[in-house]
């Protein structure tokens, strides 16, 4: 049975990390060390990591505490720089496994150098169920370059093929690991099994307005590598995004490019809805020019 390194990033998660922890402890899979990198945090954090679980630290867990603030790409590469296992797993600390969804996946880590579980159940801060997502993707391909792909939660790598993620796309590092995966010819497995809880609360951070120049980094650094016949899909995630923000001239923009390299979107009820509430959204295209 091979190791398994599971990594938690976490800064200011005294709400959520305890049940976090547990629920990687609770694995059916039972050959594996739980690295938490504390992010420099200022709330009780580390008191409530030390108060229930301090006789596995340094055995079970590998406790490390960044000496300043430095954000979720640097804590999870250096979660990996620490670990042992031969695959690595991720867990955002306030998102949680059920108790099989290590030993369900694990084996085709031996085949697929990346595995993504497609994220179904999403709770709130209670934990109660808030939504599961009936979203239907016909290819790894598609799911990719459309943008709905990326919850590190869901992610696991073979270690030797883990590619870091890189601090130039914080807030959207999490898709440009997986465009830059599939580019660079990693064999990538899509799995739909609904063993990863996603936590929903008002601090995520796909609400900061750095989502959306991190998609702009995305955007202009790889809109000529993008396979042709995703292009329009990669083009009008890009523009829903702008539009989101309220960036409507250039949403607008990408939206039309989208549409000329691939009419068959203008065939998708979800794009012509959502195009029809994000699209004339001047409150937002207001507040947009008043965040810079």
């Amino acid at each position: 049975m091979k190791k398994v390194s599971v990594i938690i990033p976490v800064y200011n998660g005294e709400k959520y990390i305890k049940e976090s922890i547990n629920s990687v402890l609770n694995q059916t899979y039972k050959n594996l060390e739980l690295i938490i990198i504390n992010d420099a945090s200022t709330d009780k954090t580390e008191e409530v990591v030390f108060k229930n679980f301090s006789n596995l630290i340094g055995n079970k867990i590998i406790y490390h505490k960044n000496g300043k603030n430095m954000e979720r790409v640097y804590s999870r590469n250096k979660g990996v720089e620490l670990s042992s296992g031969d695959f690595i797993y991720f867990l955002d600390y306030d998102d949680l496994f059920r108790n099989d969804y290590i030993e369900k996946t694990v084996k085709y880590l031996e085949e697929f150098d990346v595995v993504y579980s497609i994220p179904r159940t999403f709770i709130n801060q209670k934990g109660k169920v808030l939504r599961i997502s009936k979203k239907k993707f016909n290819s790894i391909e598609k799911i990719i370059f459309s943008g709905n792909i990326g919850y590190p939660s869901a992610t696991a790598f073979q270690k030797k093929s883990f590619i870091e993620y890189k601090e130039k796309y914080l807030f959207r590092e999490d898709w440009e690991i997986f465009i830059r995966a599939y580019i660079s010819g990693l064999k990538i497995k899509l799995l739909d099994n609904d063993l990863v809880l996603m936590r929903e609360h008002p601090n995520r951070t796909s609400r900061n307005i750095k989502f959306l120049m991190a998609t702009y980094h995305i955007y202009e650094d790889y809109k000529n590598k993008i396979p042709k016949n995703y292009l329009g899909d990669f083009l009008f995630h890009i523009g829903e995004t702008a539009l989101r923000y309220g960036d409507l001239l250039k949403g607008w923009q990408l939206v039309l490019k989208a549409f000329t390299k691939s009419p068959s979107l203008l065939k998708n009820r979800r794009i012509i809805l959502s195009l029809l509430k994000r699209g004339f959204r001047i409150d937002r295209a207001l507040k947009y020019k008043n965040s810079f």
